[in-house]
């Protein structure tokens, strides 16, 4: 009878749709992300050149893998006891960001390559951490403002300079002859049809931290603009993302006016600009400090200068 109750019972269950299952215990889980969770770190660029006694940064970014959504602690160091390596922040929160890196040489900073090494670690976790490496190239420093070049050319090291929107000024040093002006060649690649990026000279320092005087801009119109005097002037020449471009200038230092050219890609040479007037940043000046790049937005884009010369 007590079988037939139960099978009875069973029937009834299955006949009004219920299913009883096996019970199973459920574990649960804390933390934001779990002990499983994840993050990785990158760098932009990987590599910069920059002349002793100034500076150069990198983005470092932190993505987040499987919901990772903690703290992340920033240090560097630097294998030259001459290099700084800093953050602007030190902490980037909410499992994903982005902190600028920047490499501080003193003019005692020997030329050649250093590699800085950047430890993204969870707060919460010392045990979970990632590394990503950068370079800093280091350049000798400018020769004195009454250097004349024994030589009448002086080519600047094989390679690029790439400039980050939002970092400072990049420069790269060289000493020039003031009698006789001078002509310079270089290679220039955008990573936006939309930049607002400059490119010019700095003059011998007045100030511990002179400014770029510009005389090639980058508009955000995807028009490239030029300096006649302290006003910029469209060339009507355009550029693209990711076009390279090689532009010849001729500056002449006692008359303050200048000459620009560009080649595009498989183009014949267009003059920018002829005699146009330099910025009054330059205008008396004998001699030039160095070239530098300065770009402003979009945000995430980068300039590269590759293969400077001059003479």
């Amino acid at each position: 009878m007590r079988k037939l109750a139960l099978l009875l019972a069973s029937l009834l269950i299955i006949a009004n749709g219920c299913v009883i299952s096996p019970r199973r215990s459920v574990g649960s889980t804390t933390g934001s992300g779990g002990s499983n969770s994840e993050f990785s770190v990158s760098a932009n660029p990987t590599s910069q050149i920059v002349t002793a006694g100034g500076s150069a940064t990198y983005t470092i970014s932190v993505s987040a893998l499987n919901g990772f959504t903690g703290t992340v602690s920033l240090s560097a160091s630097s294998s030259s006891s001459t290099i700084v390596a800093s953050f602007d922040t030190p902490t980037i929160t909410g499992g994903s960001g982005s902190a600028v890196l920047t490499a501080s040489t003193t003019s005692a900073t020997p030329a050649g390559s250093t590699t800085i090494t950047v430890t993204a670690r969870d707060s919460s976790n010392n045990n979970v951490s990632q590394n990503v490496a950068v370079t800093a190239s280091v350049q000798a420093a400018a020769s004195p403002a009454n250097a004349i070049m024994s030589a009448e050319i002086a080519v600047a090291p094989t390679g690029c300079v790439s400039t980050l929107a939002g970092s400072t000024a990049q420069r790269v040093s060289f000493p020039v002859s003031p009698a006789k002006g001078f002509a310079a060649a270089f290679s220039v690649t955008p990573s936006s049809s939309a930049m607002d990026a400059a490119l010019g000279f700095f003059a011998p320092p007045s100030s511990n931290q002179p400014s770029l005087s510009s005389l090639i801009n980058f508009s955000p119109d995807g028009v490239i603009h030029v300096r006649n005097g302290d006003s910029l002037i469209s060339s009507a020449v355009p550029y693209t993302a990711g076009e390279t471009l090689r532009f010849r200038l001729v500056e002449n230092l006692p008359a303050t006016t200048y000459s620009l050219f560009v080649t595009p890609p498989g183009s014949a040479e267009i003059p920018l600009a002829t005699d146009l007037q330099v910025p009054s940043g330059q205008r008396g000046a004998t001699t030039l400090g160095g070239w530098g790049q300065l770009v402003h937005a979009p945000a995430g884009a980068t300039l590269a200068v590759c293969n400077f010369s001059l003479q």
